[in-house]
């Protein structure tokens, strides 16, 4: 056999440069994730300056004038909210006590201080 009949020739398609599995994650997907996570971090970023200047508002809060009452024994709720506000709905009286003193129930013990809406 001669050696004019052993070259191999190559085309221009084979240029002796493959990638296999990880050759490609590391050359296509590696920077498509550097990418996504700059693009959430920017999201994030952007995202907390522009709820920022809300939450920072000077306002103050409108406080309503409250007072302190002490139960006593035979107290309900139902009954301390007609005795602080006797003219308005005893329902909604009743709910801003619960909300003023964290209460969970309808549970009253003589001698608990309350803090109840004023007028």
């Amino acid at each position: 056999m001669s050696t004019a009949a052993s070259v191999v020739t190559r085309t221009a398609g084979s240029a002796g440069f493959h990638l296999n599995r990880r050759g490609r994650f590391l050359f296509v997907g590696l920077p498509i994730l550097v990418v996504a996570a700059l693009a959430a971090a920017a999201a994030v970023f952007l995202g907390a300056h522009a709820v920022a200047p809300a939450a920072a508002s000077p306002e103050r809060p409108v406080v309503a004038p409250v007072e302190s009452v002490t139960v006593d024994y035979g107290d309900t709720l139902w009954s301390v909210a007609g005795q602080v506000a006797p003219d308005a709905p005893r329902n909604q009286t009743i709910l801003r006590i619960g909300e003023l003193n964290d209460l969970t129930g309808s549970e009253l013990q003589p001698g608990q201080v309350l803090f109840v809406p004023r007028g």
